[in-house]
């Protein structure tokens, strides 16, 4: 089986990671964030809009180079007007300002675009992001979005991000899920193929709903705060709708006493995917420890 490894979004660090923030907030917009770019990716049919509309709030405002939309029902009239055109958006920053009672944030991309004409463009583009109110356990909705060109480049080859894009938002909500844990398997299951195996350990290989509802319940009370800070995240892809998702999660938690964690896990995932589906979905998961859990030196 041949393989082909896909150009991971950038991930330039200027400076040092602020490993004592917490992060769940974080997943929960990036979720949101990628789901966005990634649908203008694939095919546009009604299944997807429908998907891309569930992470709008009723009363969105989408200022976009000169078109606005006030409306899901105005943005759902624009989002048809894609149907046969190719795009590409490769993630250069984000910054989150504020996350409460909304999260703010800022990002950039490298956008291209092939339209059905057969003419193309390539710009780098500035977004502005604010949600709905951010409760925690939830996602919130995205509520204003506004897009700006901010330098026009040349277009040499088109480069496919959707698959990074897209596995992108299943690993952030999933470590959304993780961070959020109560016990309550449910928000998991849609995050699941319908034959899995999660290699959590050596001794812990999780192969049905029923035993991950028991992982789950273990998980939650084995830890009282968790954040996770990705990665070497590296997208390959093995067949059609098929991708291999290599990354490693830099952990900080506490334990029920108080006392503070550390680890390094790598995480490898063979993901599948149907367009159509709100999420990608975990075939197999297999975790392995660079750094075991151990208490965290200050």
């Amino acid at each position: 089986m041949s393989t082909q490894k896909i150009n991971p979004k950038e991930t330039v660090k200027t400076t040092a990671v602020d490993y004592t923030i917490a992060t769940k907030p974080i997943h929960a917009f990036k979720t949101q964030l990628y789901r966005w770019y990634s649908f203008y990716e694939r095919d546009i049919n009604d299944k997807r809009i429908a998907n891309q509309l569930k992470i709008l709030s009723d009363s969105v405002v989408i200022n976009s180079m000169g078109n606005t939309a006030t409306s899901k029902a105005e943005y759902k009239s624009i989002a048809a007007k894609y149907k046969g055109t190719k795009n590409s958006h490769k993630l250069i920053s984000t910054k989150i300002n504020q996350t409460k009672p909304a999260i703010n944030a800022n990002s950039q991309i490298v956008f291209q675009t092939i339209r059905p004409d057969g003419s193309n463009a390539q710009m780098r583009i500035g977004y502005s992001f604010e949600t709905s109110q951010y409760n925690g356990n939830t996602l919130p909705l995205l509520q204003k979005i506004e897009i700006n060109p901010l330098e026009q480049l040349s277009f040499n080859s088109f480069s496919d991000t959707y698959a990074v894009n897209r596995l992108s938002a299943l690993m952030h909500f999933w470590l959304f899920n993780i961070e959020q844990m109560d016990g309550n398997a449910t928000p998991f299951k849609q995050l699941l193929a319908d034959q899995f195996e999660l290699h959590f350990s050596k001794e812990t290989i999780v192969t049905n709903l029923e035993q991950f509802e028991k992982w789950v319940k273990y998980a939650a009370k084995a830890v009282s705060d968790t954040n996770h800070f990705p990665e070497n995240f590296e997208v390959t892809k093995l067949e059609d709708n098929l991708y291999e998702l290599n990354v490693d999660f830099v952990w900080r938690g506490k334990s029920p006493d108080n006392t503070k964690l550390k680890a390094v896990t790598h995480h490898k995932w063979t993901v599948e995917d149907d367009i159509n589906e709100p999420f990608a979905k975990i075939r197999k998961m297999e975790v392995s420890y660079k750094v075991p859990f151990s208490p965290l030196d200050e």
